[in-house]
């Protein structure tokens, strides 16, 4: 039940009901946690999920904060097709406990995700936002790093210039959000 360390206590009772769901073939437990902070509380979230696609899917259909957990393990899932799919249905959402799925997308090789955050960002959820960036600089900084490693190692032909590449773009918006004054 390691899942239940990436949510706010409050979600504990949700997502102790939602894994049995999500275990039915499972191909072998999440990976090990990355380590970011959300409202001074600290959250291990599996960098990588194995859940069995069918079920999963199921799991996002399921109403309320149920169905929304899922998503966000899902956008955690070792299928980057199956990633996209639950970052568009995420960024639906503006529960402020979602943020850390999406954000640390940002940070990931797959161009699709990256754009399809990039294009809905400022639009969404910006005051959660700004606080959970404001409280993980060095993780930012990390994400940040990694958007250019990507960038360098497979994209510089594409994308020539880097303030180009859709990583460094999305990046550069969230640096936006971080320095907004909070209300």
């Amino acid at each position: 039940m390691v899942e239940a360390q990436a949510f706010p206590a409050t979600l504990t009772d949700t997502v102790v009901q939602l894994l049995p769901a999500l275990a039915q073939g499972q191909l072998h437990a999440p990976s090990a946690p990355f380590d970011v902070h959300q409202d001074g509380r600290l959250l291990r979230i599996p960098v990588r999920t194995y859940y069995h696609r069918k079920q999963l899917l199921a799991c996002t259909r399921l109403p309320g904060d149920a169905g929304v957990l899922a998503l966000c393990l899902g956008t955690r899932h070792h299928d980057g097709h199956l990633r996209e799919a639950c970052v568009k249905q995420l960024l639906l959402q503006e529960r402020a406990w979602t943020v850390p799925f999406v954000v640390h997308l940002c940070g990931e090789y797959v161009l699709e995700i990256v754009e399809v955050i990039g294009a809905a960002l400022l639009a969404w959820n910006t005051e959660a936002l700004a606080r959970y960036l404001r409280e993980n600089p060095a993780y930012v900084d990390t994400l940040e790093r990694r958007s250019i490693s990507y960038w360098s190692c497979y994209y510089r032909g594409q994308y020539p210039v880097r303030e180009d590449y859709p990583g460094c773009r999305t990046m550069a918006a969230l640096r936006a959000v971080q320095q907004l004054t909070p209300r």
